[in-house]
């Protein structure tokens, strides 16, 4: 009986020692094809095809680093499960790295918390079977960005490449919000990040296409994981409750009146990085606690 305690403990023991957290990273929107490919092994997905992070100047600072690339071109887009889809990639990664002893973290910039949100509003059930320490979205567009909006309507039909296609009809405001139930995931917390200021890249031009505060790229609407598409003029402060915003009314505008917006269920705001904080910066948010 001692024999058999002792082999167990053991065994117990090695199964702690080879047990890893991995940090998932997926990427937002890009022109580029970023396949990762089938992901067969734990030793998978160490590149950053593509460079969609090492592109934007930002390389991960942490351990066991594991990229989770797709071909936001495939029939679907953000929701594609065709091979390189960005749904049949994070499902291959998710379980060669957080299944059996291992478990992770996932971390998503933009477009990227769309595929992550919509995996798991779409397949609840999958979130017990994962072993999910934490999911982090920053600059999150799992609520959708109107650029999206003018891409699909006007730039695709003047010709613009790499504008209008299927990735940019599945971030649209409709497409990210009609295409899954964002108050389901299966349990787990989405933590969010967001940021207020702007990119040089985006020429002063982008916010004029944004209601509300934004970062340049998506409104906060979806920066604040808020239910309904809006000019939200409030700041992503921490937590999950509703945010308030006041505004002049009543006559000649001498009055105040407060408008609320509500958040869905699993989204937890842990840092609004004010005007110093852009879309492209917040990839470096993972951190964030």
């Amino acid at each position: 009986m001692k024999k058999l305690i002792l082999l167990g403990l053991v065994a117990f023991a090695a199964s702690s020692v080879s047990a890893t957290t991995f940090k998932l990273f997926v990427h937002g929107r890009s022109a580029t094809n970023h396949c990762s490919g089938t992901i067969p092994n734990t030793s998978s997905a160490t590149t950053d095809v593509g460079g969609y992070w090492s592109g934007w100047g930002f390389t991960p600072q942490t351990t066991n680093v594991r990229f989770v690339g797709f071909d936001g071109e495939q029939n679907g887009g953000a929701y594609s499960w065709n091979e390189c889809g960005a749904q049949l990639e994070l499902y291959r990664a998710l379980n060669t790295f957080c299944t059996g002893a291992n478990d992770c973290e996932v971390y998503t910039h933009s477009t990227g918390g769309l595929v992550v949100s919509a995996f798991f509003g779409l397949n609840p059930s999958l979130a017990s079977y994962y072993h999910i320490r934490r999911i982090q979205e920053m600059a999150s567009a799992a609520g959708g960005s109107e650029l999206a909006d003018m891409a699909v309507k006007y730039l695709a039909w003047i010709g613009w490449s790499n504008y209008g296609g299927q990735l940019d009809h599945s971030v649209s405001t409709s497409g990210a919000r009609n295409g899954f139930n964002h108050n389901q995931s299966g349990g787990l917390t989405i933590y969010l990040t967001s940021g207020e200021g702007h990119d040089s890249e985006t020429y002063g031009i982008t916010p004029l296409f944004l209601p509300g505060i934004d970062d340049g790229v998506v409104a906060n609407h979806s920066l604040c994981g808020i239910n309904q598409v809006g000019s939200v003029n409030a700041h992503c402060a921490r937590g999950n409750g509703q945010l308030k915003e006041s505004y002049a009314c009543g006559f000649l505008w001498l009055s105040t009146c407060y408008r609320t917006w509500t958040r869905w269920t699993p989204y937890y705001t842990v840092w609004q990085g004010g005007s110093g904080e852009t879309h492209k910066t917040a990839m470096a948010d993972y951190n964030r606690r």
